[in-house]
């Protein structure tokens, strides 16, 4: 972005739900390998990006070794992104079920905490989940912009509602932040694709 004279670009912090991302990409895109250094200067395209968080669950090994492999590979990639900062919350086990904890509820302190330290001007809350709303409006309430960025169908209402404004995720946004597919087995809302499968073996193959 060109600056003129005494006039300064807006700063910015992207927040990512990244398990939100995750099912969104799937359901929507059918191809959940972005690049993240293509994506969130994408989505911060005409403001200073100050930085951008991940937030994620941390699988433990014993929790489920394949998992916790491929997790570590992905979170070493991301931890590779300029301006990237993962922070990660706990799995805990539920019967034969593992669930996060504590991912909305660290992603809304932040978004609240950075807010009222004027860490940023503009926050891009990169979610569907409506639970976000009160910490919004509170970020509102410190004279900040907040932007909502996810798929169409798949957004809170609720959350569209209180934000300033709307991204749409959809093909025509995403096509240049998606690893090319060298493997294409279908294609969902235009773009080609690879199975979660093809994704996780050829990524690790490539470590």
């Amino acid at each position: 972005m060109t600056l003129e004279g005494d006039e300064m670009a807006k700063k910015a912090i992207v927040f990512i739900d990244g398990n939100n991302l995750y099912f969104g990409l799937k359901k929507n895109v059918g191809n959940y390998n972005l690049n993240y250094d293509k994506f969130i200067n994408k989505l911060a395209a005409g403001y200073d990006l100050i930085r951008a968080y991940f937030y994620t669950a941390e699988f433990r090994r014993e929790d489920d070794e394949k998992i916790f492999g491929s997790q570590q590979k992905f979170l070493t990639y991301l931890q590779e992104v300029p301006k990237m900062q993962v922070v990660t919350a706990r799995i805990e086990r539920r019967g034969d079920h593992l669930v996060e904890k504590g991912v909305d509820v660290q992603l809304a302190v932040d978004l609240v905490r950075y807010g009222a330290k004027d860490n940023y001007d503009v926050a891009i809350v990169v979610s569907g989940d409506g639970d976000y709303a009160p910490a919004v409006e509170a970020v509102k309430d410190f004279g900040h912009n907040v932007i909502n960025a996810f798929f169409p169908d798949e957004a809170s209402s609720y959350l569209k509602q209180v934000c300033d404004d709307f991204v749409y995720l959809d093909y025509e946004y995403l096509k240049g932040c998606v690893f090319a597919s060298s493997t294409p087995n279908f294609i969902r809302d235009g773009v080609e694709s690879r199975t979660p499968e093809d994704v996780e073996r050829e990524y690790g193959e490539s470590q």
